[in-house]
């Protein structure tokens, strides 16, 4: 696994699952509990600790994962590429944004996206005091995920409404995720980024400036979804199966205990409780975080359109989101319950 892709610090096992209630709900559960064996180990990277991941985190918690017999292990990817790690079968599943997986599409690459998860962007463009307008980046470094994917191409679009136009009037610094650019927007090392909610409210308690809402400017965006290799998943059919269908009770649990996922949200992240209620009331009163898992059509038709704009996408690439997909998994997983 490449060097930049870092172990959490504790391996994250389903089998250490906390004695919570259980995840399934009554007359549910039969489905996915696993006589006692050998679970199968699955490793699933994220990019960082953001909201995005609470029901990865609860059924976690609340031991859904161990009670379906998965031995659950999360690697963070940071700012590095998901792909290498997911063809090479050392990730078997990313929750990770969808560009470079539409990019390995497009040149014939076995990459697709199984589920949704995030449908909208939840993200506000968060700048130093001092700037009080987005004209005032000019000349400034605003900090991305990469410049094949993520925050790069919404901040882009954002700054180009203002005049402000990519690499002329700014430059971009790689930072990773919204964590890693909370910091480097406290040390001054970058002058602006895109900051997801709850991370955002932090920023703007800390004296950090609020200087709009990216969703304002693009409002359909598929910004995180499931992705795995196909022929993985083919041989792995009914694990990913009963990954996905713990992951879509987990969501529907995330909906319902609102105190609860807040108090995952808290530990994880880290941030404060209060912070992590109101990111539940966002995320669940605007349905950014998809409750059904399903990815938005009008959503990644929008990647697809700035993927190849950006001169990522052959112009020959198919603009047919279903060739991007591999939806049947899910289908699959909804039977489960």
């Amino acid at each position: 696994m490449p060097s930049d892709i870092r172990h959490d610090r504790r391996r994250l096992l389903a089998a250490l699952g906390l004695s919570c209630a259980g995840l399934l709900l009554p007359g549910r559960a039969a489905a996915l509990q696993r006589t006692p064996q050998a679970a199968d180990r699955l490793v699933v990277a994220i990019v960082s600790q953001t909201f995005f991941y609470v029901p990865l985190w609860l059924g976690l918690q609340r031991g859904a994962f161990r009670r379906a017999g998965i031995e659950l292990e999360i690697v963070q990817l940071g700012h590095a590429s998901q792909v290498e790690p997911l063809l090479s079968g050392q990730v078997h599943v990313a929750i990770a944004t969808p560009e470079s997986i539409l990019q390995n599409v497009a040149a014939g690459g076995p990459l697709r996206l199984v589920a949704g998860n995030t449908g909208k962007l939840a993200h506000t463009l968060i700048a130093r005091p001092a700037l009080d307008s987005i004209e005032a980046l000019r000349g400034g470094r605003i900090g991305i995920l990469n410049r094949r994917e993520g925050t790069f191409f919404q901040v882009r679009e954002m700054l180009a409404r203002h005049g402000l136009q990519y690499p002329g009037d700014y430059s971009v610094v790689q930072t990773g995720g919204v964590p890693a650019r909370h910091r480097a927007l406290l040390e001054g090392t970058i002058d602006a980024g895109l900051q997801s909610v709850p991370w955002s409210y932090q920023a703007e308690e800390e004296g950090l400036r609020n200087l709009g809402e990216i969703i304002d400017y693009i409002p359909d965006w598929q910004f995180v979804s499931v992705n795995a290799s196909l022929p993985w998943a083919e041989r792995n059919r009914e694990l990913l199966e009963r990954f996905l269908a713990v992951l879509l009770e987990s969501t529907e649990a995330l909906y319902a205990n609102r105190e609860e996922a807040a108090e995952v949200a808290s530990r994880q992240l880290p941030t404060r409780r209060d912070y992590a209620l109101r990111a539940w009331d966002y995320y669940t009163g605007s349905n950014a975080l998809t409750r059904d898992m399903s990815v938005s059509h009008a959503g990644l038709s929008t990647v697809l359109d700035i993927q190849r704009s950006n001169g990522l996408l052959d112009a020959q690439a198919s603009m047919r989101v279903e060739d991007y997909q591999a939806p049947e998994f899910l289908a699959a997983a909804r039977r489960y319950l």
